[in-house]
């Protein structure tokens, strides 16, 4: 939060001083010196405030504000929005240490496996709004051992589906052209009951695109009784350096990343990137008796190759050390902050395989 508040008064200052220049205008004027500050001071804000990836990638980058890119060339430097993507994620043992307020509830060792999936239909268009779908899979294998606390070694096998309903609008507000988008998602265990609606809103400022380069900025609201914050920034910055090919992809608060073609069709890049999971349980002894639902949100960082084969398809291979920013337990009704048990989780290595489908 320290990095949060100076961001605040650092872009506070600077409006003051510069007076009636239009904010718009000055971040234009001085882009070029100071993006990577920028970037980076973010990067501390998101990670500090465990930044939940609840935002549509359908949304932060729509039609509106791609024109000029290829769908290929935009789903290969952004995998979310590739048409179905499916991947298997192995993890090392991670001790964890979980509390019930100040006490100790239990301790031990985690390991987890998932299989996860996803499909983006294709996006309906009129005027200047859009409208997709996106469906999540993910299926997760836990293993808990060496456990103290009231219960032994634990063996879990949990499907999530969630289906997020997206809409993004472009207009201009005093000339500067603005995204608006819209998702509602709907997080379940099975195909008869819902367990959690979640709604975010959120508004991106492009303030440069040419062939090498774009920039925006936003801010995004989360209605999600997991999300450690309701608001959060928005920072979407592409770099291509010519000649060397080299590729500078930040995406907040999804992750950050630097990629390379070394080969034909062939890429390697390096960063770090979060993602949030939920696991539904029904639980009927003790403290946790009813519905809870158990929530990671978590940091991967290391490297990843990718070639792309056939005409649209594509294979990848990454792996790294993935951290934890959260993990809490939630029964149902309560929050973030008022989360039943919050657990410590060490780091883990980890081994990802995957297959994704730029289009059809």
């Amino acid at each position: 939060m320290v990095i949060c508040v100076i961001t605040i008064i650092v872009l506070v200052i600077t409006v003051i001083n510069y007076g009636k220049i239009n904010l718009v205008l000055l971040l234009r004027k001085v882009y070029h010196k100071a993006f990577i500050l920028i970037a980076l001071i973010l990067i501390g804000c998101s990670l500090d405030a465990k930044a939940q990836n609840m935002v549509s990638m359908a949304s932060i980058h729509p039609v509106a504000d791609t024109v000029g890119i290829s769908k290929n060339e935009l789903a290969i430097r952004y995998p979310a929005l590739r048409r179905f993507g499916v991947s298997a994620s192995f993890y090392g043992y991670s001790e964890f240490h979980a509390k019930v307020v100040d006490n100790t509830f239990a301790t031990g060792q985690m390991k987890t496996q998932r299989v996860s999936s996803y499909f983006n239909t294709p996006a309906a268009h009129w005027d200047n709004n859009s409208l997709s779908a996106t469906v999540f899979y993910t299926h997760t294998s836990t293993e808990l051992k060496e456990i103290t606390g009231p219960f032994g070694e634990l063996f879990s096998d949990k499907n999530t589906l969630d289906l997020a309903l997206n809409y993004s609008r472009s207009d201009k507000i005093f000339d500067q052209a603005i995204i608006y988008s819209l998702v509602a998602r709907a997080i379940s265990d099975n195909l008869n009951t819902i367990r959690r609606f979640n709604f975010n809103g959120s508004f991106s400022l492009p303030l440069r695109k040419d062939d090498n380069t774009s920039f925006s900025l936003g801010l995004l609201v989360l209605i999600d009784p997991s999300a450690p914050f309701p608001v959060e920034p928005i920072v979407n910055y592409y770099r291509k350096f010519v000649p060397s090919g080299l590729e500078l992809i930040v995406d907040l608060p999804n992750g950050v990343n630097l990629k390379k073609s070394v080969a034909k069709n062939t890429w390697l890049s390096i960063g770090s990137n979060q993602t949030s999971y939920s696991t539904f349980y029904n639980h009927h002894s003790g403290f946790l008796d009813g519905k809870v639902s158990y929530n990671t949100i978590e940091l991967k960082s290391g490297a990843a190759f990718e070639y792309l084969f056939a005409k649209n398809i594509i294979v990848n291979v990454g792996g790294g050390i993935n951290s934890f920013l959260a993990s809490r337990l939630f029964k149902d009704g309560e929050n973030y902050k008022r989360a039943s048990i919050r657990s410590t989780n060490k780091s883990s290595p980890y081994l990802t395989l995957g297959l994704s489908l730029l289009s059809f």
